[in-house]
């Protein structure tokens, strides 16, 4: 599959059929703290491909990964997003198009301000790219300044794949499926309503802002109702997310 971001925002385009996928077997630093008995009844595991070249997405489609990351610094994007928080406190948009309708509306609905051309070639470069990976004629936007969190407990999305990044403040939670107990999400059990679903020895994982996250949910045809568990971190009116998630449509 070859992927065009030529569009006046990448200079080449960048070609995944070409890409070195980057593995990562997450199973040893998992299992560290579960017995064996615990081991032997789970199902492999999936893993998450980290890297901070922009070719690593291309690992989604590899059936042993079920969240890629594309880890990178945002630069002058970031400073249009963090004067977004103050010159739109309470910004919401949530619509559907190919990338060039999707940038028109937002181009005359975000406030201006220093960066904010970077900050729009941002956003088509990330609509773009998610649309030419996965064939899609238009992509589900929505772009949204937090002071709370959306969804608090760990749960998994009911669809094949969905982009997440925050360019401003805490990144999405995440859980290795080794330390998730699957039929304790959202049912509470021997720990709080809010980390229901993790295991009591258990480490959650959080993106960092500008990471770019492709994650699997239950509707991926090879995740076997093993959809990335997550949840948002929290949020408030003194610490706000500007957060951004792509779906397929």
């Amino acid at each position: 599959m070859k992927v065009n971001l030529s569009s006046g925002i990448a200079s080449n385009s960048v070609d995944f059929s070409q890409a070195n996928f980057n593995l990562l077997d997450e199973r040893a630093n998992a299992f560290q703290w579960v017995d064996k008995s615990l081991s032997e009844t789970r199902p492999t595991l999936l893993g998450v491909a980290k890297s901070s070249y922009i070719e690593v997405l291309a690992d989604v489609y590899q059936k042993n990964i079920s969240m890629v990351v594309w880890e990178r610094q945002l630069g002058g994007v970031e400073e249009y997003a963090e004067s977004l928080l103050t010159l739109a406190p309470n910004f919401t948009f949530k619509s559907q198009g190919n990338a060039e309708e999707l940038i028109s509306l937002l181009r005359g609905l975000l406030p201006d301000a220093e960066n904010k051309a970077l900050f729009l070639d941002d956003l088509f470069l990330l609509v773009d790219m998610f649309a030419c990976l996965f064939d899609l004629e238009e992509v589900g936007l929505r772009l949204n300044v937090l002071s709370s969190a959306m969804c608090p407990r760990f749960h998994v999305d009911k669809i094949p794949c969905r982009l997440v990044s925050t360019y401003v403040g805490s990144g999405s939670e995440w859980l290795h499926e080794a330390h998730v107990i699957r039929d304790r999400l959202g049912l509470g059990g021997h720990v709080s309503d809010h980390n229901s679903g993790l295991h009591d020895k258990g480490r959650i994982n959080q993106l960092k802002a500008g990471d770019v996250a492709l994650m699997k949910g239950d509707e991926w045809p090879t995740s076997l109702g093993r959809g990335v568990v997550h949840r948002s971190p929290s949020a408030s009116l003194e610490n706000k997310r500007l957060f951004l998630s792509l779906d397929m449509i």
